[in-house]
């Protein structure tokens, strides 16, 4: 039982080495290339980790390279709205200027539905990227996914001062927008 309890520390003291390698916090080792998956972040609130954004895919969503995999991150607390929305190019486009080719640290905070990595992504000054969107009125403090009090305090800033979206007479939502759209024929989703 001993010798057991030893190699587990030193395979868990291993991963911790390699972590920047491709080892996941399991201790299993990926290396990049076709089928390769990137390593979970821990699991823990504050877990951090650092990469490189590869790819904006909208205003909320990165792809974040680390250990030579591509890492899904969609970014927690917010909602910018959808590409074919008022403001969606302008948020993907805000949000490229500011992180595309550059090293962030990601903030786990969990996994979504569609197995992304919930995270609050900090950008090389280290500013809040989620905070920033929310501040220019580029995205929704996301209430039913986020109990952040501050990414609310900025939406409304962003509201009085008619910032971004704000700007608009009657800014419609993202989720709203995305179950609208189910519902038509033809509608994306």
């Amino acid at each position: 039982m001993r010798v057991k309890g030893w190699a587990v520390l030193l395979l868990a003291v291993g991963c911790a080495y390699a972590v920047g390698r491709g080892c996941d916090f399991a201790g299993r080792t990926h290396h990049a290339g076709e089928g390769a998956k990137a390593a979970p972040l821990p699991r823990q609130r504050r877990a951090v980790a650092e990469g490189t954004v590869v790819s904006v895919r909208d205003g909320d969503s990165i792809v974040v390279m680390r250990g030579g995999v591509g890492i899904e991150v969609r970014l927690d607390g917010i909602d910018c709205p959808e590409l074919a929305q008022a403001y969606g190019r302008k948020a993907k486009s805000f949000t490229s200027g500011l992180v595309f080719g550059k090293a962030v640290r990601l903030v786990g905070k969990g996994k979504d539905r569609y197995d992304r990595e919930l995270a609050e992504v900090l950008l090389p000054d280290g500013r809040s990227l989620n905070k920033v969107l929310v501040a220019a009125g580029l995205a929704w403090w996301y209430r039913a996914y986020s109990t952040d009090r501050t990414l609310e305090s900025l939406e409304q800033t962003a509201r009085r001062q008619r910032l971004g979206l704000w700007a608009d007479s009657n800014p419609v939502p993202p989720w709203d927008f995305r179950v609208s759209n189910q519902r038509r024929p033809g509608g994306g989703g």
